[in-house]
């Protein structure tokens, strides 16, 4: 059986990467951020397994490889 994966608010999401709000926002639209997800209607979150991945090589990020492609396993 596969982890389930976290979904993170804005506010956690700026607390483990140090990002401001404009920072985070900016970084999302220009596609150097995994973007948020649609958890339901006015209700978005962020992945914590693409948080973590991001954070082991934020140069590198590329929103169109899988976890697996970034050589590392989701977090539980």
């Amino acid at each position: 059986m596969t982890a389930l994966d976290r979904y993170l608010k804005e506010v956690e999401v700026l607390s483990v990467t140090s990002l401001s709000h404009a920072t985070l926002w900016r970084e999302v639209k220009a596609k150097r951020f995994p973007a948020q997800v649609r958890i339901s209607p006015g209700r978005v979150g962020w992945r914590a397994s693409e948080i973590a991945i991001w954070q082991r090589a934020p140069a590198e990020w590329d929103p169109q490889r899988t976890a697996s492609q970034h050589n590392v396993t989701a977090a539980a």
